[in-house]
């Protein structure tokens, strides 16, 4: 069977990551195929050498003009396996859409979610955590952080980890930095004053992780202009503003950004990086 998850990384990782889980249950053997350097996928058709059924992660297959072929070709034998197949992108094209419509494949496309149910999503995941929080506390906390998931979830492990709800944190003493001068210096690829405001932010014990999120709501959104959807969502000066920064990106520049903040996120959730390193190390580079 061929799963084609795409939209919104992290609703997509999220069932993604539910599949896997069953798949575990079931003992299938969980595989991951890259975008080269690896079998055909003709070879994942039938179960392996053990007899053990296959999961396979496609992940970004379609950018590799010779994996795009595989699939088109395949489409039907995937979907007619026995083995599980996901194929994961981020924007799946109509051609894409039709084709595995056609081929039987069981697809599910991951848009931003309303209001009530990003509450909903947010109340259930702190409960599994440990956190009991009302509803007003969820509207605190999404006023706080904004709307997007992979800042949500990061908070809300900080506020287990401090063991208090959003409406009890202490105020900062004093005006905070205006982050957003540090996600524009990066943005216009200024990376010498992107890291002295990094270091400052350090040095005045308010830490990285602001500075973070702002870099990846920064990306996104260029990522949104450049995608050349026509309703965005956006305010007129905050897309004008993204136009004119656009000018210093290629599309694959904005995309392989985008990964290594998402990469320094993972890295950083399992204790195996900082984001004051991680961000150096990313803006060096841009």
């Amino acid at each position: 069977m061929l799963y084609v998850l795409y939209g919104e990384s992290f609703w997509a990782r999220s069932k993604l990551t539910e599949l896997l889980a069953r798949a575990r249950e079931k003992n299938y053997d969980i595989l991951k195929l890259e975008e080269d350097g690896e079998p055909p996928l003709n070879s994942f058709l039938s179960r392996d050498l053990f007899g053990q059924k296959v999961f396979l992660v496609l992940e970004g297959l379609l950018e590799n003009s010779q994996r795009a072929l595989e699939l088109k070709n395949l489409a039907p034998d995937l979907v007619g396996s026995e083995n599980i197949m996901v194929l994961v992108e981020a924007e799946l094209p109509e051609f894409w859409r039709k084709l595995f419509k056609e081929a039987g494949a069981k697809m599910q496309e991951f848009k931003k979610p309303p209001e009530a149910k990003l509450i909903s999503w947010l109340e259930g995941t702190a409960k599994k955590i440990g956190l009991n929080l009302s509803s007003l506390e969820l509207r605190i906390l999404i006023s706080e952080v904004g709307d997007d998931p992979w800042a949500l979830l990061n908070k809300l492990e900080r506020l287990f980890l401090e063991g208090r709800a959003p409406a009890l944190r202490p105020k900062v003493l004093g005006p905070e930095p205006n982050y957003f001068n540090f996600a524009d210096a990066a943005s216009g690829k200024k990376k010498y004053q992107a890291l002295s405001l990094l270091r400052s932010y350090v040095k005045d014990g308010l830490g990285a992780e602001e500075a973070f999120w702002k870099l990846w709501w920064k990306i996104k959104t260029l990522r949104l202009v450049d995608s050349g959807e026509k309703n965005t969502g956006l305010h007129p000066f905050v897309e004008k503003k993204a136009l004119g920064d656009l000018q210093n990106f290629s599309s694959e520049e904005l995309k392989k950004l985008s990964y290594e903040l998402l990469d320094l996120f993972s890295e950083v959730r399992r204790g195996e990086a900082t984001f004051e390193e991680g961000l150096e190390k990313i803006l060096l580079k841009v």
